[in-house]
């Protein structure tokens, strides 16, 4: 895969923790970066993953859209 060059500044230890395990999974630093950095920009925040398991039976619907006379006094652009 070809990529662009970045330069990240780093703590020691987190350089530690990042090339160790790239090294035990058998990757390189940059393939172990661009993984974390990649699965990190898909994923939901715990908080709403807890929020949702916490819902016991309720529907998840969209609400009513409401009319336009409801909405507060503004033109139209």
């Amino acid at each position: 895969m070809a990529g662009r060059a970045i330069t990240l500044y780093l703590d020691e230890d987190t350089i530690i923790e990042a090339k160790s395990v790239a090294a035990r999974e058998g990757i390189s630093l940059s393939e172990y970066a661009r993984r974390r950095l990649a699965s990190g920009r898909r994923t939901w925040p715990e908080s709403l993953l807890d929020l949702l398991g916490s819902l016991k039976q309720v529907p998840l619907e969209a609400p009513t859209e409401l009319s336009w006379e409801m909405d507060s006094g503004r033109g139209l652009l």
